[in-house]
């Protein structure tokens, strides 16, 4: 991690991940590959540099006087050529905008400068979307705090959806070399489903105190990219299946490894693949529930993990409540085999909701399941949500459903028990004979008696404002910043095996 002046001037790249640039022959601003244009465009702040009064002008500076660009509707000169075509010679002031995880957006009155996939550059849209998200080189550019996110209430202006779905790949933030005020790490692990959820989440809030955390989708070949960034990040996280693959074809050595154990089940293929003594090698090694730090050492692990739980965006999830009860949700796999066993057992929530004699969704499954950026919705078409597994480690769905303020039932695996106890949900047997038989009566009651259905509804939501990541981040920041925290400080050869 490095740190540079907080008023240096920025080159910004788009979200093509090509760089802001003026053609010297024709003094047009814009965007191409690194590698092959000149590095000729800053976004100077000026004097106007402060947290609360973010604006700038673009800047043509190529061994001269630094020349300010004039932006249009329908392209964007430097001064001297805009002037030379009789057009307004007045420099652009453009407001900065900070988004989330390091994106930016520039704007001058009610539209935003925009890069077009052609290569051209142009200030005329009115919302801003993919096109019109930058990165710059410099962390004042972005610096905010989380409560300081007014353009997520703006949707008229703002796509909120495609900004949120937009993921910063890794070699574009290698190629700003944008410094941080701490670590940079690179997630390797899905970038979808519950996993893609928790390290999204993870990269937005950590922005925010100064790391930069980006994700790369190990279901794809990344040989190329590792090439690239390998050297850019400090750290490199990711769920214990995905250790051996780091290592063995990234070439990432263990020190520079966080192992995260999302599932027991994980545990068990990093020990069959590199031993058990591979945990005390890692840079540092947690686990997302109190379960699974038992499961750790009954299996022989001899470093302790710490816990970091996970957590959700309350506002996010936070809807009004249902009036009745009508439609029960099941927001995870139907039918999902580990070793040949069924974790998931959605037939059996589906057969509870019928018995009961109510509708029930589904929200997907692993192989088709809707983006979790979509997942607030499908809790408010919904009035109950139901969790069948035999083993989990952190659930989402029963953290998220509880913030919307819905009925919320499961087994007790996981977190939820304790999620549970702290009144976000009611926790059902784990038999399949006893749940169908708890859960149905549990559900027939509530929608016979509607205004004990509601009040139950409220006192779920209230109870999930303590699930909020704001009260789990800090586990996460000291996993990231006290590599080696937890020494083996349980001798695996005293330890059972398996």
């Amino acid at each position: 991690m490095t740190t540079v002046s907080a008023r240096s001037p920025a080159r910004l790249f788009t979200a093509f991940g090509t760089v802001l640039y003026i053609a010297p022959s024709t003094g047009e601003l814009r965007h191409g590959p690194i590698e092959s244009v000149p590095a000729n465009v800053v976004f100077d702040p000026g004097t106007n540099s402060a947290r609360g009064d973010r604006q700038g002008q673009l800047v043509y500076s190529d061994n001269g006087s630094p020349e300010p660009i004039v932006c249009h509707a329908d392209i964007c000169l430097t001064g001297s050529r805009s002037q030379r075509e009789n057009r307004a010679s007045e420099p652009t002031v453009l407001e900065l905008i900070p988004l989330e995880r390091g994106l930016m957006a520039l704007k001058s009155g009610d539209v935003f400068l925009s890069a077009i996939p052609d290569g051209k550059v142009k200030l005329y849209a009115e919302v801003c979307s993919t096109w019109e998200l930058f990165l710059a080189t410099e962390s004042w550019c972005t610096d905010i705090l989380y409560q300081d996110t007014r353009w997520y209430s703006e949707t008229d202006k703002f796509d909120r959806q495609r900004i949120q779905s937009y993921i910063v790949h890794p070699t574009i933030r290698t190629n700003t070399n944008a410094s941080s005020r701490k670590a940079k790490v690179l997630i390797y692990g899905y970038t979808k489903w519950s996993h893609g959820r928790v390290y999204y989440d993870l990269s937005k809030r950590l922005h925010c105190d100064g790391y930069i955390i980006d994700i790369i989708d190990w279901q794809n070949d990344n040989s190329a990219h590792f090439r690239i960034v390998n050297d850019y990040y400090d750290l490199f996280l990711t769920a214990l299946d995905g250790v051996s693959n780091l290592v063995d074809s990234y070439h990432v050595p263990y020190e520079r490894i966080i192992g995260i154990s999302h599932h027991e089940f994980d545990m068990r293929m990093l020990i069959e693949r590199k031993g058990i003594d591979v945990f005390g090698r890692l840079a540092n090694y947690g686990v997302v529930s109190e379960y699974l730090y038992s499961a750790s050492i009954l299996r022989g692990i001899g470093r302790l993990p710490k816990v970091v739980p996970l957590g959700i965006d309350y506002q996010y999830f936070f809807s009004a409540l249902p009036s009745s009860l009508t439609t029960v949700g099941y927001a995870t796999s139907m039918s999902l085999k580990t070793y040949g066993i069924e974790l998931k057992r959605g037939e059996l929530a589906e057969a509870a909701a019928r018995e009961a004699g109510l509708a029930f969704k589904v929200a997907g499954s692993t192989a088709n399941q809707i983006s979790f950026h979509d997942m607030p919705e499908f809790y408010r078409s919904v009035d109950a949500v139901v969790s069948t597994s035999i083993n989990e480690s952190g659930p989402l769905s029963v953290l998220e459903g509880a913030a919307a303020g819905r009925l919320v039932i499961g087994t007790p695996v996981g977190h939820f028990p304790v999620r549970a106890y702290q009144g976000g949900g009611i926790v059902a047997p784990i038999e399949p004979e006893k749940f169908k038989a708890f859960t149905s009566s549990t559900l027939r009651y509530y929608k016979e008696n509607p205004a004990a259905f509601v009040d139950k509804c409220h006192e779920t939501r209230e109870a999930a404002v303590k699930f909020d990541w704001q009260y789990m981040i800090d586990d996460w920041k000291e996993l990231i910043d006290r590599p080696g925290l937890n020494s083996k400080l349980v001798p695996s050869s005293a330890s059972p095996s398996s």
